[in-house]
């Protein structure tokens, strides 16, 4: 399991450094990246699309049926190294972050999903967009509007 998790991985994570993306962890089978900069809207969008196409290809080379969701989220956060004086995580945190986890969970798989605020940094006929029904999240008072990547 754990040698298949660090196959998709590498592919994952060699696909988020061509659009200048960070990762910031590994969370269980989960990748968390950040973009940063004028276009980081389309650059985290434009990772999305050919991570989903690459996984595709990467399971009929293999022979496995792995199917991810990505969820993307655009915002302020705090950067910086957490944790204690034992371990250090050099990561980021914040209201932004957590609505791109849930974002996340929301995606079914083989989905892009994206947030109001993404799609608010993106080049108009870079993408199409399909908008769905606001979204309840934990922890916030008002559904969110989301939309499907094409």
């Amino acid at each position: 399991m754990i040698s298949l998790l660090n196959t998709y991985f590498d592919k994952q994570t060699e696909i988020v450094q061509q659009f200048y993306g960070d990762i910031d962890k590994f969370v269980g089978d989960e990748v968390m990246a950040v973009f940063k900069g004028d276009q980081m809207g389309n650059q985290a969008v434009d990772c999305a699309i050919k991570i989903q196409a690459e996984v595709n290809k990467l399971n009929q080379k293999i022979g496995k049926n792995i199917e991810i969701g990505i969820g993307i989220n655009t915002g302020s956060m705090v950067m910086g190294a957490m944790g204690s004086k034992d371990r250090m995580d050099f990561t980021v945190i914040g209201d932004n972050v957590n609505l791109a986890a849930r974002l996340c969970s929301i995606a079914k798989a083989g989905e892009v999903i994206i947030s109001e605020n993404t799609k608010k940094l993106l080049s108009p006929s870079n993408f199409q967009l399909n908008k769905l029904d606001p979204a309840k999240i934990k922890g916030k008072e008002k559904p969110i509007q989301i939309y499907l990547i094409k």
